[in-house]
């Protein structure tokens, strides 16, 4: 039988630094040997290119021709990029009538379905609501959910069943992972800047007050009595940069930095860490959970049911909702242990659970039931 051709659509890789931009590629490493599935990737730009991927001309979000053209048709610069890639990509998508197009990107999802709706074609679709958006599952024909909760949520809002799969994000990890010594936890620091001496506390996501919360960090961590951690926040550029940035430098001074890595500088990152802290709500999943459990150290989160799934009890979950029990949550993360034999525990529980030993199979499952017709 021939094998299912899947394309897999990212709008962004090749130009951002999210987790479904990691995903993306770790999903192509893990099934690249999968005899049942011929998977394509499509990236919208040129950074860290894989062999296979295939780059779609596009308006990159922060580009100057998606943000005059986002204000002249009132859109945000990354509806431009999605509608922008969608065009380019429409007639390599009629010339190769794949079975499947996985895409996370719902703008373009949304231009992609009319388009289908309107002239035809054979190709089913499959959505990876990694965002967790509660919108109806009208431009798509089979859903992926990254949680119980969240599957559970959308059958009571009416969605039907049958067109959904609840599996979570795969990831990578090194098989010959350790926990680190001091001596290259210290390498680490300096190879990145950091302080040596003293705690380093690691956070990351994009800066944002919506949804990662990072205000709520930055005050929690400077209510602490001394010595505080250092705060270093990792993760991409955002609207909220700009006035974190300044609310950070008044509230920690110059004991705090962000930045934006390279996926290898970031294993040095996590190693260079003690501890880790993400307060978002609102998560569809949280890659920066598992990477931060995965790295063996002691994780603070706010409890609700993404976290109570992902990261179980091998981090701590405390209810946030202001300062002050951030920073309660913050008082017992430090009190967490670091020691070697904790950090393997931990890492081995996510292993077990996120590892593409484990999930692979179930994605290559979940692509033929989504790509099989009524």
């Amino acid at each position: 039988m021939a094998p299912l051709r899947v394309h897999f659509v990212c709008t962004g890789l090749g130009r951002e630094a999210r987790g479904f931009e990691t995903f993306t590629r770790s999903l192509a490493a893990a099934l690249r040997h999968e005899p049942s599935i011929a998977l394509t990737v499509f990236a919208g730009g040129w950074n860290g290119h894989q062999p296979g991927e295939r780059v779609i001309r596009n308006l990159p979000r922060r580009s100057w021709g998606a943000r005059a053209l986002g204000a002249l048709t009132r859109h945000d610069p990354y509806y431009v990029e999605q509608v922008s890639f969608a065009a380019a990509y429409l007639p390599t998508l009629r010339r190769e009538a794949p079975d499947l197009l996985y895409f996370a990107d719902l703008n373009f999802g949304n231009a992609i379905w009319h388009w289908r709706r309107r002239v035809g074609g054979g190709w089913r679709m499959l959505f990876y609501n990694g965002g967790n958006t509660t919108k109806p599952f009208t431009r798509c024909d089979h859903v992926q959910l990254l949680t119980p909760a969240a599957r559970e949520a959308a059958l009571a809002r009416g969605e039907p069943a049958d067109r959904q799969t609840a599996l979570p994000h795969g990831v990578d990890f090194d098989p010959a992972w350790r926990p680190p010594t001091a001596a290259e936890r210290l390498a680490a620091r300096r190879t990145l800047h950091l302080p040596e001496q003293g705690e380093v506390l690691l956070s990351v996501g994009q800066l944002d007050r919506a949804i990662k919360r990072t205000h709520l960090l930055i005050d929690a961590v400077a209510a602490l009595p001394s010595p505080r951690p250092f705060l270093h926040l990792v993760g991409a550029d955002g609207p909220d940069r700009p006035g974190l940035s300044a609310h950070a430098t008044a509230a920690l001074g110059t004991h705090w930095r962000w930045e934006i890595l390279t996926r290898d500088r970031m294993t040095l990152a996590y190693v260079a860490a003690d501890r880790a802290a993400l307060l978002s709500h609102g998560e569809g999943f949280g890659l920066a959970y598992v990477e931060a459990i995965g790295a063996g150290l002691p994780l603070l989160a706010h409890d609700d049911a993404t976290t109570r799934y992902v990261i179980a009890d091998a981090g701590l979950r405390h209810a946030i909702t202001d300062v002050a029990s951030a920073t309660a949550g913050l008082q017992r993360l430090r009190q967490w242990p670091v020691d070697a034999a904790s950090a393997q525990a931990r890492h081995d529980d996510v292993r077990r659970r996120f590892a593409w030993s484990a999930l692979g199979p179930e994605y290559v499952a979940m692509f033929h039931r989504a790509a099989a017709r009524p």
